[in-house]
């Protein structure tokens, strides 16, 4: 069998992390045709758009008609009244009613574009959800005035941290089925501290360049942009100058957040007597893509561990597979005699696949969905990344083949179910649905992984509808100066990403980190097959750290939810039954574990 009709294990887990899509690599740059400067936005029309925006007020601008609402109006006199804290750009991005929702009068919601970069037009989307005010003490909140900030990044790289975070993490809201109407998260991460979301790098979600070969990207802009989205965010915000200041994310925010952090400490260093800084406390970073040849060969030893493939098989990939350079398609391996050595690595990794079967490699103990739909279209966006853009290549990532697996399963179940009805499949032992899954779990049922009920695997599906209904993007002031020629998704396929930077270790940057006198926290997932816990465990141990406080378990509810080691500098913590994005699958876990840290509270 030919290499292009082949699976490849050199297509390995680093570029698939948390709903994954993302580039091939940068010496074959046809994938970069993708990104054509037919597909954007003149560039004039870009900065003549956003010029126009602004000098104009808030009823102008994005607030709209509900400024004459004489509530908002109130909202928007406030704001005004304080400009040492809010600046005009501050107020006109204000987010007073959402589609779905109505009035968001609970907390300040603002939303907009910030300038990264003027001479290319590279603009960043974000959205801000501050916390509950003092009325809100009394159900658990803090008061504004004393919360800290926090920038949440989603990974890919290539993903949305508005789709991820903002709405099915840890947002204060999710979409309800349909993705027309909003409902209430009782566990976001804004009753305890204003909570940032930005899309990133650009040609993510809403935010744009009008530079073409911004489409080329890796660590080192990525992080040097969000430096900057930061420093500006602060001017036209500037009531959050002095408050302390944290990083977090999951997946490949495993590079973007200790890369950002350490871009902070570097800029802070140079700057001179009076000029800004970012008052950095410290970062939180979960199921993080670190080290390529750790966590690749923690994510074989896992398997093998919980019983997902066989001794030999195991064995063989271990024997084989240069753990180092799995990542992005591999077309022209490095070594003399790694062609041969890539065959048998990919004959051990397709038979993994093989006896991984249809699970969900991001949850290994949910059961599957049976609408496919979400999985199809991240499988078709692994397929067109990864194979170059042009679907002529067959090359694919060991979550991509494990998540085909699971779609075409799910695919079979869907075609029973319409024949014989959903309560027949269950019984006999079939896919549910993401909500009777969920529910089953909460009352003791098979799943058993202590999730919260109603949580919702085909939220991808609703949050895409959600956001690209024109009234929402209005509201959110998204793709309104000009219309960009991309259609919302969570992922996208518009960007080149650097090979070397995704197979790049951070525990150097850890090391630097370590000396810059922050608070950090790690934390796992201990159902998630992708980036297991094993792997974190070995390269946070490799840190030869001392140890505070030994491991021990951390309980909420009555229940163990994790366990927790804290170490001079870092704390390395688990939370059971979280897959790979833990506040997704354990919302109620993850704000407990965020809130602890943020506060200084041991778990």
């Amino acid at each position: 069998m030919g290499t292009s009709a082949r699976r490849r294990c050199a297509v390995g887990t680093a570029a698939l992390l948390a709903g994954i899509v993302v580039a091939a690599a940068l010496p074959h740059l046809g994938a970069a045709a993708r990104v054509s400067s037919s597909v954007l936005p003149d560039a004039g029309a870009i900065r003549a758009a956003v010029d126009s925006r602004e000098g104009t007020d808030a009823s102008a601008a994005g607030v709209g008609k509900e400024a004459h609402d004489p509530s908002v109006a109130a909202r928007l006199a406030a704001l005004r009244a304080r400009p040492d804290a809010y600046s005009a750009d501050a107020v006109s991005d204000l987010v007073p009613h959402l589609p779905g929702w109505g009035p968001v009068d609970d907390f300040n919601l603002f939303a907009g574009y910030v300038t990264v970069d003027d001479a290319a037009g590279r603009a960043l989307f974000y959205v801000l959800t501050e916390a509950v005010g003092p009325s809100a003490q009394a159900a658990g909140g803090e008061a504004d005035s004393e919360a800290p900030l926090v920038l949440w990044l989603n990974g890919g790289p290539g993903c949305s941290s508005i789709g991820g975070g903002l709405m099915s993490e840890l947002g204060p809201f999710y979409p309800l089925p349909g993705g027309r109407n909003l409902q209430a998260n009782p566990h976001a991460w804004n009753s305890f501290a204003h909570v940032l979301f930005v899309e990133s790098p650009a040609f993510v979600g809403f935010s744009y360049s009008n530079t073409t070969a911004d489409a080329i990207v890796g660590d080192a802009r990525t992080a040097a942009d969000s430096r900057i989205f930061l420093l500006r965010f602060l001017e036209r915000f500037p009531r959050f100058k002095s408050t302390p200041f944290y990083v977090a994310g999951e997946s490949y925010a495993g590079h973007y957040v200790p890369n950002l952090a350490w871009a902070i400490v570097e800029g802070n260093r140079a700057a001179a007597a009076g000029e800004p800084k970012v008052n950095l406390q410290g970062f939180l970073v979960g199921n993080p893509w670190t080290d390529a040849a750790i966590d690749n060969l923690g994510a074989v030893d896992y398997w093998w561990h919980h019983a997902l493939i066989s001794d030999q098989t195991a064995q063989g990939i271990r024997a084989n597979c240069n753990f180092s350079r799995i990542g992005p398609l591999d077309p022209h391996p490095a070594h003399a005699d790694a062609e041969t050595r890539d065959e048998l690595c990919d004959d051990f990794c397709n038979k993994a696949f093989d006896e991984l079967g249809a699970i969900n490699i991001y949850e290994i103990y949910a059961d599957l969905c049976d609408e496919p739909f979400a999985a199809r279209k991240q499988v078709a966006a692994l397929s067109w990344a990864l194979g170059g853009g042009d679907g002529k290549q067959a090359g694919r990532s060991l979550a991509a083949s494990a998540a085909a697996a699971a779609a075409a399963a799910r695919t079979a179940v869907r075609s029973t179910v319409a024949k014989t009805g959903r309560t027949a499949a269950a019984a006999a032992g079939g896919a549910l649905s993401y909500r009777e899954s969920r529910q089953r779990s909460a009352v003791g049922g098979p799943s058993g992984d202590g999730a919260d009920p109603g949580y919702d695997p085909c939220v991808d599906d609703e949050v895409e509808t959600w956001l690209n209904l024109p009234e929402v993007q209005r509201a959110l002031h998204a793709n309104q100066t000009v219309k960009l020629p991309w259609r919302w998704t969570d992922c996208t396929r518009g960007i080149v990403y650097s090979r070397e930077d995704l197979l790049s270790s951070m525990l150097p940057v850890y090391q630097r980190l370590l000396t810059a006198n922050l608070r950090m926290l790690v934390f796992s997932g201990d159902v998630d097959g992708i980036v297991p816990v094993v792997g974190t465990r070995r390269w946070v141990a490799s840190l030869r750290l001392k140890e505070k406080a030994p491991w021990r378990p951390w309980n909420l509810g009555g229940q163990v939810g994790g366990y927790v080691v804290e170490y001079a500098g870092l704390t390395f913590a688990t939370v059971r039954g979280a897959g790979h994005m833990v506040p997704y699958v354990q919302p109620t876990r993850a704000a407990h574990l965020a809130k602890s840290f943020l506060t200084g509270r041991s778990l």
